[in-house]
This record gives C-alpha cells, structure tokens and sequence, in this order.
C-alpha cells in the first residue's frame, strides 16, 4: 500500500501539469474546444489525488496533516476540488490557468518533501478528527478562493472604469464569470466549513476529556464566530441580491476577519487540538 501511495504522489505533479497544459490551451485561445472537457478532467485529477491521500492515510495510520507537507499536498486537492465545483456549468475557464498552478506548487513542494513516516499522535489517527479537519481546511479553501477572485474583480472592475484596458485587462477573465465565480466559493466553503465544524463539535462532545458540545476552547470560538460572520454576510447578499463591487468587497472584508481569526487561534491562544 505505501509503495502504491508513493507511486501515485510521486506522479499527481506530472497529471497537475497535464491539467494545466489543457487550461492553457484553452486561455491562449489555441484550443477552446476543450473547455467542454475540463470538468472530466479535473475529476479525474481529483480522484487521483483522492486515492492518494486515502492510501497514504491507511498505510501510514495518519490523517492528512501531519507535516507542513501533508498539509500542502491536502491543500492543493482542496483548491482543485472546490475549483472545479465553482467551474460547473460555466463556459468560461479564466481562472484556472492561474488558480491550478498554485495548486501544482504546493504538490510539488508536497511530493518532493513528504514524510513517510508512521504517525504515533493519537489525535492525528481519530478518523472522525481526520474528516473533521479535512472538511474544514476545505471549507477555508473555498473562502480564500472566494476572496482572490472577488480581488481580481476589483483589479478587472477598475480598469474597465478608468478605460485602463490594457495587457492586464485582456488577461483577467471576464466580471460576470468572477462574480459567479466568487458567489460559487463562498457557499462551497459555508456548507464544508459547517459540516466540518459540526463534526468537531460532536468530537469534542463524545471525548471524555472534554464532554461538551461547546467546548471553551479559543480556536472552537473563532472559528464558529468565522462561520457565522460568513453566513450572515451572505444572508444579506441573498436578501439585498448584492452583485458585483458589493459582493467583491464584502468577500474581501470577510477573509480578513478569516486572517485574524487564524493570526488568533495560530498565535494567541492554547487549544486542545492544537498540533504541530
């Protein structure tokens, strides 16, 4: 089984390529007839990575976090996965050249340095931690997704009104397709995010040491009062029926309250789960 594993992350950076070369065919317009096939693609590509962190979890005893490395590896899938449920259904494919070569650098970095060591943290081998974590670093994906493409509607919005229509205007994509694109992230990252912090929640309730569905923990408070600040703000997107700058701008508002609360929770507090 770790040898597979090793197999398969050893050549995910090579299938990310594959991935990109296809994205750029379609953003230099020398190939737009693949658009209609990115989404097989991508799902492929998210399989791929998928069957490589579920096999290193079974033959390391792990979850996907255990190093820095792990970590960038399960970051990277995140990105793609909530990428290409953002893409469904619409014909343009702007951002992904940009969005899957972030994604290509943080699993090579991953794929190159991983650590193939069994894990011994009893906290990091709790399956229900695991899928509680994993759901909510993607969940956190799809907010920060949300918020760089609501700054490149900002760039895009004010070049169109300063008539600044230049080399960087013809690269961005187009404002309805960011402002879908953003609108999209967010309530990927909201539904992710509350199901992973649910689950969290019914850990910390079922362990012994803790006993509570709310348990006093600083990192438990943030990130609940981070969720919540998010589905208000979207509640009111819904209601007002907010589009364009407004979106954009509250998106942006919205991950700098998503920063603090992780400078918070990273360097100002002692949790429970916290681990290196």
């Amino acid at each position: 089984m770790k040898v597979f594993s090793q197999i398969i992350s050893y050549s995910l950076p090579v299938l990310y390529l594959l991935v990109i070369y296809v994205y750029y065919l379609i953003f230099s317009e020398k190939n737009k007839s693949l658009v209609k096939k990115t989404t097989p693609i991508l799902l492929v590509l998210v399989i791929c990575h998928l069957i490589e962190i579920v096999t290193r979890s079974i033959a390391l005893n792990n979850m996907p976090f255990s190093s820095s490395h792990d970590s960038f590896a399960f970051i990277a899938f995140s990105i793609v996965l909530v990428y290409m449920i953002s893409e469904i259904g619409l014909n343009s494919r702007g951002a992904g050249l940009f969005i899957l070569s972030f994604s290509f650098i943080l699993e090579l970095l991953s794929a190159v340095n991983m650590s193939w060591e069994t894990e011994t943290n009893e906290l990091l081998i709790n399956k229900t931690f695991a899928i509680h974590a994993s759901l909510s670093v993607t969940g956190y994906t799809a907010l920060s997704l949300a918020a760089i493409y609501a700054l490149m509607y900002i760039i895009q919005n004010h070049n169109l009104k300063k008539r600044n229509l230049g080399k960087l205007f013809t690269q961005l994509p187009a404002l309805n397709y960011l402002e879908k694109m953003s609108l999209r992230s967010i309530v990927t990252g909201i539904v992710v995010l509350g199901i992973g912090l649910v689950l969290g929640h019914y850990q910390a309730l079922s362990n012994p040491l803790i006993g509570e569905f709310f348990p006093k923990d600083i990192k438990v408070i943030v990130s609940d009062t981070v969720w919540i600040i998010y589905v208000i703000g979207y509640l009111i997107i819904a209601l007002k029926q907010w589009r364009g700058a407004k979106l954009a701008y509250l998106s942006l508002y919205g991950f700098l309250i998503l920063i603090v609360g992780g400078w918070i929770i990273i360097y100002m507090s002692e949790s429970f789960h916290k681990f290196n």
